[in-house]
């Protein structure tokens, strides 16, 4: 059980990670194309992808992760790094829901309105909070494969 869990683990917060450099790769080319369709079109995307992707990512990696901790003699909650990998998923879940979800929303609103202002602003500070959420993900990972803090 522990080693399809890991698998589970890796592999979402693969996903996860993924998706979070992919759309620091796309945004900024979509907002310097000029098309507004396009760049409504991917606030869209966007926004649609942070609920049917990313929140399954982040959910699949925190679950899989307590089910390594539940099940595993090889890790514990006073792991370091099993701390800092929940502060991770809490962390970022905070981001997504205070800042890249109503900002998301905020920047399909002044792009369907035409206000380009709001809509370079909202993108800005998405880009700014992707990238941190990318950063603490980064750290994530390299905490886990030095499992930082084991008791062992």
């Amino acid at each position: 059980m522990t080693e399809l869990l890991l698998i589970v683990h890796i592999l979402a917060a693969a996903a996860w990670i993924g998706g979070s450099f992919l759309t620091g790769f796309i945004a900024p080319r979509m907002a310097r194309s000029g098309s507004e369709g396009a760049v409504l079109g991917w606030a869209r995307v966007a926004a649609e992808a942070g609920v049917k992707y990313f929140n399954p990512a982040g959910i699949l990696t925190a679950l899989s992760g307590i089910g390594l901790v539940l099940t595993s003699d090889i890790y514990e909650w006073s792991d370091a790094f099993v701390s800092i990998g929940l502060g991770v998923v809490i962390a970022a879940a905070l981001i997504g829901a205070l800042v890249h979800r109503p900002g998301g929303e905020k920047m399909i609103s002044a792009l369907e309105s035409g206000d380009r202002a709001t809509a370079a602003a909202e993108g800005k500070r998405a880009a700014i909070w992707g990238a941190i959420t990318a950063v603490l993900l980064i750290v994530a990972v390299v905490v886990m494969v030095l499992k930082t803090g084991a008791a062992q």
